[in-house]
C-alpha cells in the first residue's frame, strides 16, 4: 500500500471516528457512562462516609463510658475539693454504774440483809419519816442516800456506822411500840420482826413493853411478849418470835417469861388455847401457856383476874395459878 493510501485510510478512519463521535446515541452512552460511574463513586463514598462515621461514633461512645468509670473510680477513693465530710460529734462516756456490793462499805445500789438491817435501825431510832416511800426495803437507793446526808453521815455505810446504828444506838421505844401494835392488828408477821430485833437487850423490852401496853388488842391491854404471841399463831412464827425475846434477855421455863409485866406473886396461866372475857359480850382468843396476869379469885367456872389495873375472867379449868 503507497503512503496515499496510507494516508487516506487514515483519514477515512478519522472521519469516522469524528462521525460516530458526532452520533447521538453514541455520545450519550458515552456520557451516561460517565454520570454512572459519577453516581457510583459518590454512593461509594456516602457508604464509606456514613459507615466511617458509625465506626467513629462507637469508638467515641466506648471512649466516653472507659472515661466515666475511671471518674467513678476516683470519686469512691478521692473527695471532691468542695465535699465537707459530716461533723463528729464524740458520745459521753457512760457513767459506771454502783457496784452492787454486800459488805463494807455500802454504796449506793448495794442490796441485801445488811442494808435492810441498817434501815430498820434507822427507822427504829428516827421513826418512819426518814425513810418514807419505801421503808426497810433492803435496797440502797436513793431515798436511802438522802436520808444518810439528812443525818450528816455522808453517802456510804461503813462498818462503824452500821454497827452503831444497829447495835449501839437505842432505838425510839415510843415508835417501836406503836409499829408493834400496828402490826400486830394487820397481822404483819415480817414487820413485827423486823421491830422486835431493835430491841438489843431487856431494857429496851421494858420500855416499849410498857408502852405496848397502852393499847388494846382486842378487848384487853397485853404485854409485848403476849401481844405477840397471842396475834401470831402459826407454829413457825411462834418461835420465831420467842428466839428473838430469847435474844434479847428475857427467860422462858418451859410455862411462862420471866419478864411479863407483871407485879404479883401468883400468876394466871393458860393451860390451853381459851378465851378472855372483859364482860359478858367481849373476849379475846388466847393460846395455851400465856400469862395473864394477877391471880383474885374464883367465882364459880370462873377466875377472876387482874392485867395493868383492869378486871377480866377466864374459865377456871382452862388455867393454873403459879408463884412468880
Amino acid at each position: 500500500m503507497s503512503k496515499k493510501e496510507k494516508h487516506n485510510k487514515k483519514k477515512s478512519l478519522f472521519g469516522l471516528a469524528e462521525k460516530k463521535k458526532g452520533n447521538l446515541p453514541t455520545t450519550k452512552k458515552s456520557n451516561a457512562g460517565g454520570w454512572v460511574l459519577l453516581g457510583l463513586g459518590l454512593t461509594a463514598t456516602g457508604a464509606l462516609s456514613y459507615f466511617g462515621y458509625q465506626y467513629w461514633k462507637k469508638q467515641k461512645e466506648k471512649k466516653n463510658e472507659q472515661t466515666d468509670t475511671t471518674n467513678n473510680d476516683n470519686k469512691e477513693t478521692e473527695s471532691p475539693s468542695n465535699y465537707t465530710p459530716p461533723k463528729y460529734t464524740p458520745k459521753p462516756p457512760k457513767q459506771a454504774e454502783p457496784k452492787n456490793t454486800v459488805g463494807f462499805p455500802m454504796i449506793k445500789g448495794s442490796k441485801g440483809e445488811l442494808v435492810k438491817t441498817f434501815q430498820e435501825a434507822l427507822i427504829a431510832k428516827h421513826g418512819k419519816i426518814i425513810l418514807p416511800k419505801y421503808g426497810a426495803d433492803g435496797d440502797f437507793g436513793s431515798e436511802m442516800l438522802a436520808a444518810l446526808k439528812k443525818l450528816g453521815l455522808g453517802e456510804t455505810i461503813t462498818e462503824t456506822t452500821f454497827n452503831l446504828y444497829t447495835k449501839g444506838a437505842s432505838p425510839d421505844h415510843s415508835n417501836v411500840a406503836k409499829d408493834l401494835f400496828a402490826a400486830a392488828v394487820k397481822k404483819d408477821f415480817n414487820k413485827a420482826i423486823s421491830l422486835l430485833k431493835t430491841l438489843r437487850n431487856v431494857e429496851d423490852y421494858k420500855i416499849v413493853s410498857d408502852t405496848f401496853k397502852n393499847y388494846r388488842i382486842g378487848a384487853v391491854r397485853q404485854t409485848l411478849v403476849n401481844g405477840m404471841l397471842n396475834s401470831f399463831t402459826d407454829a413457825k412464827q411462834k418461835d420465831a418470835i420467842r428466839l428473838v425475846f430469847s435474844n434479847m434477855g428475857l427467860k422462858y421455863d418451859g410455862n411462862k417469861w420471866s419478864l411479863s409485866g407483871i407485879d404479883n406473886s401468883y400468876q394466871i396461866i393458860t393451860l390451853q388455847n381459851t378465851k378472855v372475857w372483859k364482860n359478858p359480850r367481849t373476849s379475846v382468843n388466847v393460846p395455851a401457856n400465856m400469862v395473864l396476869g394477877k391471880y383474885i379469885t374464883n367465882r364459880g367456872e370462873f377466875t377472876l383476874f387482874q392485867n395493868d389495873g383492869l378486871y377480866y375472867l377466864v374459865e377456871t379449868q382452862h388455867v393454873k395459878q403459879h408463884n412468880k
